[in-house]
């Protein structure tokens, strides 16, 4: 793996189920990765959880930023099934079931007289092994791409409206940074009194410190998270396409649903929920 690796990618590959060898220290943004299939691992794998990552001995070639968006870019390219022509669902991919996680495929039934056709979510999850015992579901596709649909513009909306209010002070931003320094500063005090420390105080000192670090890191990548989703995002390429939506081909509308939507779950129960990427 040719990235170069720091401390953003070691997150991501944390976040994808990847086992790391290395500590976080080795992902200095230089050096490159190894990723090895784990052995007993049979056969092609795309499960993370059967491969462990190493930091390598070569330098990467390709910077971090530009590598984990490609990662992004990748994860909603999932291209839209032909066969059904413009009958399938511009949310194909992106919609899976709240209760086992599988995606949907869309199934068409018809009436006795069969003049009139409807679509209706088939759960893929239904035919893996411990996977839900619900084959279908009430919930129609009709309903949930209405109710994406007006939350997508909400959420241009609310961007929107975000972009005014960005001169005002990010108070959870800050409250951030100040948990940081004190971090460094408790650490920066026990490390004065190690040197003098008996065993048993030198036993506590050492594991408090490496709770601290881990605090600490938690809470860098929670500031990281919030730089990343502050980033002004630039909406005119989507709110044009939004105004003209009925004029759209399905696969245009799925180009703008997958650059806005990380997921849509989908049950019965608990209804329709969205995670935007934006």
């Amino acid at each position: 793996m040719y990235v170069r690796a720091d401390i953003d990618v070691y997150q991501f590959l944390i976040s994808k189920g990847y086992e790391i060898l290395d500590d976080i220290e080795a992902f200095d943004g230089k050096h490159g990765l190894f990723k090895h299939k784990k052995s007993g691992v049979k056969g092609f794998s795309n499960k993370p959880e059967d491969y462990y990552i190493k930091v390598g001995y070569h330098e990467g070639l390709v910077d971090s930023e530009a590598w984990l968006t490609v990662q992004d870019k990748k994860s909603h390219n999932q291209r839209i099934p032909n066969n059904a022509g413009a009958k399938n669902s511009w949310l194909v991919g992106l919609t899976k079931c709240s209760n086992c996680g599988y995606s949907f495929v869309i199934l068409y039934g018809w009436n006795k007289a069969r003049t009139i056709q409807w679509r209706y979510y088939g759960d893929s999850g239904a035919y893996k092994a411990n996977g839900c015992t619900r084959k279908r579901l009430k919930t129609k596709p009709d309903t949930v791409e209405q109710v994406v649909f007006d939350a997508m513009k909400e959420r241009l909306k609310s961007i929107e409206i975000a972009k005014s209010e960005k001169s005002k002070p990010d108070t959870e931003t800050e409250n951030i940074k100040t948990d940081i320094v004190r971090v460094e500063d408790e650490i920066r005090e026990l490390m004065d009194k190690l040197a003098k420390a008996d065993d048993v105080l030198f036993d506590y000192i050492q594991a408090r410190v490496k709770a601290l670090h881990a605090k600490k890191s938690d809470l860098d990548e929670k500031l990281r998270t919030k730089a990343r989703k502050h980033k002004e995002i630039d909406t005119a390429p989507l709110l044009n396409p939004l105004s003209r939506w009925e004029t759209l081909t399905i696969d245009e509308k799925h180009a703008i649903a997958a650059t806005m939507i990380d997921v849509v779950y989908v049950s019965d129960e608990d209804g329709i929920n969205i995670n935007f990427s934006i």
